[in-house]
């Protein structure tokens, strides 16, 4: 038995996607919802209907109208964090993470000042910088996390992030501050590229 809900929770989506050069009722159409139910705000629609019509309506809005602090840079580094933590974090699953072009991607992070490579390069960063002084991962374990495949990759990346190798990173950490009590006190010395 399918569960159902009142297709007035559409109307405002709808209407907020057409307003902004989109065809909310075309998108509301594709999952079986019609323009009369919708209409007619006591019409019973398919919950699971509902769920994905919502669902892809907040990521066009979200795509096409991101808040003000949300910069492109702000949404590929989110996706970077997400897909270190899920997958691989190259520009091919971050922009289909996105659900944008490789290419309109790279040009909006130019447009912003910044690339595809910074912004993954200050993510495993911070990621290694973490995982290094909070944490007693191994380094070939932090070397997989942060999406790198040789621990001798991680220890060149350390060295020119602080200066010093990931031992002396941890090291440093754990001499300053008890162990979990904050985040370390070295800082990069360059973002890199």
């Amino acid at each position: 038995m399918a569960i159902m809900a009142r297709a007035a929770s559409l109307r405002g989506y709808r209407e907020l996607i057409d307003e902004l050069g989109g065809d909310g009722a075309a998108l509301l159409r594709r999952f079986g919802i019609t323009p009369e139910a919708i209409a007619d705000g006591d019409a019973l629609v398919p919950a699971e209907s509902l769920g994905r019509a919502l669902k892809v309506a907040m990521e066009f809005l979200d795509r096409n109208y991101p808040g003000p602090d949300r910069t492109t840079a702000a949404r590929v580094r989110a996706a970077i964090d997400r897909a270190l933590l899920e997958s691989r974090a190259d520009i091919d699953t971050v922009a289909r993470m996105l659900t944008v072009h490789e290419r309109t991607l790279q040009r909006a992070l130019a447009a912003e000042g910044t690339t595809f490579t910074a912004l993954l390069d200050a993510a495993r960063r911070d990621i290694a910088h973490r995982l290094l002084c909070e944490t007693d991962l191994p380094m070939s374990r932090i070397t997989t996390l942060i999406g790198l495949r040789e621990q001798s990759a991680l220890t060149r990346a350390v060295r020119r992030w602080y200066g010093r190798t990931p031992q002396q990173v941890r090291n440093a950490a754990r001499a300053v501050e008890p162990r979990g009590a904050g985040t370390g006190v070295d800082r990069p010395t360059t973002t890199g590229r």
